[in-house]
């Protein structure tokens, strides 16, 4: 009789201890999607810039006021940018570009 016990005893523990590391295993590789899927929209969400005129040259800046690049016409910028950052994506807005006088450039 102390055999059956024992041996139901071993049967709930091993099958407790296998649902136990499946449920981990899952909840783990869970984890590790969800951060890979955030590091991808971080990845892919642009930073916006602001630019400034000061004199001849334009001055590309994040919006925490990092220096990002400089050019003197906005395509001689746009080079800038992409050689420093490549790959990498970069919003200014409309009121920005018109408000430093380069509008009518294209890029």
């Amino acid at each position: 009789m102390e055999f059956v016990i024992l041996f139901g005893a071993l049967v709930v523990g091993f099958l407790a201890g296998w649902i136990g590391r499946e449920r981990h295993a899952m909840n783990r590789v869970m984890a590790m999607l969800e951060e890979a899927e955030e590091e991808l929209e971080d990845e892919t969400k642009p930073d916006r810039l602001k630019l400034e005129r000061q004199g001849e040259m334009i001055y590309a800046f994040t919006t925490e006021d990092e220096f990002i690049a400089q050019g003197k016409t906005l395509v001689e910028l746009d080079e800038a940018v992409q050689k420093r950052f490549p790959g990498r994506k970069f919003l200014i807005k409309q009121s920005n570009i018109e408000e430093v006088g380069v509008a009518n450039e294209l890029v």
